[in-house]
């Protein structure tokens, strides 16, 4: 229960972090503007590692670090995809 618990939270900071960083970046489809860039890094950044430390507790340490880097590259992958998605989909309905 508890192995589940901190997989689930690891999973969302590691979301949360790849998300940050995609949406302080000049050319995210997202937002209007992007996040200012040096707090939306700092925070991307901080969570990416906390999702790393909360791996780390249930994984091996470089089990943990190739996790991280597997869900944020598909994250950083699935997010402009989506950005597009939802653009083509907001322009069928009006």
């Amino acid at each position: 229960m508890v192995v589940t618990l901190v997989h689930t939270l690891a999973l969302a900071t590691t979301t949360a972090g790849a998300v940050s960083l995609y949406l302080a970046a000049p050319r995210q489809q997202w937002l209007p503007r992007p996040l200012s860039a040096w707090p939306g890094r700092v925070a991307g950044t901080l969570a990416l590692s906390a999702g790393w430390m909360l791996w780390s507790v249930v994984l091996h340490p470089v089990t943990a670090i190739f996790t991280s880097l597997i869900v944020s590259m598909a994250l950083f992958t699935a997010l402009p995809f989506a950005a597009v998605a939802r653009a083509s989909a907001l322009a069928r309905k009006t």
